[in-house]
């Protein structure tokens, strides 16, 4: 059985369609993973424009100096009376041509641009429409911020108008955001949320995977290798299980790869500060128990289960269709038609959904199964195992017993 693997990996590997897909591949996941530091510029206290390396260190000084710690009620109320503080200070602001009102250059580039994405995290727990920092003026501090209580208030809406879920479902919703752990910490991720604002490109790579994987079945077909493979003693069942093997094998190395090119990129651009911050500091109203790390571990775990099941699919294309384009195109249409849809529960499974990257904690998605509640992450490890299961048999049943 070694013999045959071996034999399998070889023929696969020495393909020009092989290697070209897996360089492309490479290329474009270090392409995409690096494009967010090569664009990445801020603004520092004097209005200079500052960019990549130069824009992180001043970046992470400025978290040092002003943001870092724990989010307490405390810190919060006094955070917000000086934001509310410096907007009603009309010194501070000036209008726009279109008659809004908005900081100053001198006091938005030296107060309001290094705390925007904190305070933005801040104002959005008050209100769902997403206004971010716009939110803090209309709160009233006179008992303090009371920021925990209120953000759960603003939870607890969002799931009472959630018309997709279920009364369990809600309460399911309630209880895990009510089990987070109080305060949050706040600090520098931006490695960690780089990786999963753009971990959604995985798909490049699953898709190449899939185009190498196409011909297993469908290119001996094509070349008549068919016959005098079914004609040999091992041609029904240990050929057929080399073949399946390799395709796995091939496909989890070169996500491996692609994979773990995706997470080290950011985080050596970036830096690997903030893993174990949690993922609420980017999404204040995610209900998932996780921290950076995790989620982004999580993302490449549930962007793997996706492939396996993808190539199953796609050995069940090869084995039941006699050209190996014509499994692409499927597997094209599989993959990408779902991106023509806004995301609910009933595609959120689907292979471009369900690869999406860190926005995916933020969204209350979840199914009734039987008598309990399982998330979307639970429902997409059993819907592709579910596929795993039937397909990969079949695959060989298909190629075994097909007319030659």
């Amino acid at each position: 059985m070694l013999e045959l693997i071996k034999l399998e990996w070889i023929k696969l590997c020495r393909k020009r369609l092989t290697i070209a897909v897996t360089l492309f591949c490479v290329f474009v996941t270090s392409i995409i993973f690096c494009l967010p530091f090569l664009q990445y510029q801020i603004w520092d206290a004097n209005g200079t424009m500052l960019t990549r390396g130069e824009a992180v260190s001043y970046r992470k000084k400025t978290y040092d100096e002003i943001l870092n710690g724990s989010l307490t009620e405390e810190r919060i109320t006094d955070d917000m009376r000086e934001y509310k503080n410096k907007y009603s200070d009309a010194a501070n602001l000036m209008t726009q041509r279109g008659g809004e009102t908005s900081f100053t250059d001198e006091v938005y580039y030296r107060y309001f641009a290094p705390r925007q994405s904190y305070l933005n995290m801040i104002g959005n727990a008050y209100s769902n429409n997403e206004y971010g920092a716009a939110n803090i003026l209309s709160v009233d501090l006179e008992n303090g911020a009371e920021f925990y209580e209120t953000r759960q208030d603003t939870i607890d809406e969002r799931i009472k108008n959630n018309k997709d879920l279920s009364d369990d479902e809600k309460t399911y919703w309630r209880e895990k955001s009510l089990s987070l752990a109080f305060p949050f910490a706040y600090g520098y991720a931006l490695g960690w949320a780089s990786f999963g604002e753009t971990a959604d490109m995985l798909i490049i790579c699953i898709l190449g995977i899939c185009i190498v994987v196409a011909p297993i079945f469908a290119g001996e077909y094509q070349s008549g290798a068919d016959a005098v493979i079914l004609s040999t003693r091992y041609g029904k069942n240990k050929i057929i299980s080399a073949k399946i093997f390799v395709a796995f094998l091939f496909g989890t190395i070169v996500f491996a790869v692609n994979a773990v090119i995706a997470l080290l990129l950011p985080l050596l651009t970036f830096g690997a500060e903030g893993g174990a911050l949690p993922v609420q500091i980017a999404y204040i109203s995610s209900p998932y128990n996780l921290t950076f790390a995790q989620a982004d571990l999580l993302i490449i775990l549930i962007a793997y289960i996706v492939l396996v099941g993808l190539i199953a699919i796609t050995l069940l294309l090869s084995a039941k269709m006699k050209s190996a384009f014509a499994v692409l195109i499927l597997d094209v249409l599989i993959i990408f038609i779902p991106m023509f849809f806004s995301l609910s529960k009933t595609n959120a499974w689907l292979p471009a959904m369900a690869t999406s990257g860190l926005s995916r904690y933020s969204y209350y998605i979840s199914y009734r199964l039987g008598n309990s509640v399982g998330d979307i992450f639970f429902v997409i490890v059993m819907v592709y195992a579910i596929i795993i299961a039937l397909f990969l048999p079949l695959a060989g049943i298909l190629f075994k017993r097909h007319q030659v």
